[in-house]
């Protein structure tokens, strides 16, 4: 199983500033990590794994919004959109559930981010494992992951 240390020599290794911290209470949701944090949902990144006509990528939402699958089917051109199962999560990822950060993964999958996230100074996100977090620019991910932006999140608030 992968851990923060992967995801950290991942980050290093491409020279993107980063820091990963440990947290006292796990952080497996946005919720549980912007209460850990003091800090909005809204700065917290959800790392999703879907699959669109079969083929996994990631996805990355404002922790207070879900995910719109009719805004990613449109811009994929895909017949069909689903989450994956949490077993192919782990094993497309390497890393376990409430753990999976945005970058790093075990098979290589297109990263989509949502707009929405490029308007918080710093973006946090799940570091690997269930009690680290990962602190990063959000325009050091898109690089890192060579990640699209998009908009792929809801309208509202959860």
């Amino acid at each position: 199983m992968r851990t923060s240390v992967d995801l950290h020599n991942f980050l290093q290794s491409r020279d993107v500033p980063h820091e990963i911290c440990l947290v006292e209470m796990p952080t497996r949701t946005a919720s549980m990590a912007a209460a850990s944090l003091g800090l909005d949902q809204s700065e917290i990144g959800k790392t999703l794994i879907v699959e669109i006509n079969d083929n996994p990528v990631v996805v990355i939402i404002p922790g207070d919004r879900r995910i719109d699958m009719r805004k990613l089917k449109k811009l994929t051109g895909a017949s069909k959109v689903k989450l994956a199962n949490p077993d192919e999560t782990v094993n497309l990822t390497g890393y376990v559930l409430g753990g999976t950060p945005p970058v790093a993964h075990a098979s290589n999958m297109p990263i989509y981010i949502d707009h929405r996230l490029l308007g918080v100074p710093l973006l946090y996100t799940s570091g690997g494992q269930i009690n680290t977090v990962l602190k990063i620019k959000p325009v050091d991910l898109i690089e890192a992951g060579n990640a699209q932006i998009a908009d792929i999140a809801d309208d509202g608030r959860v």
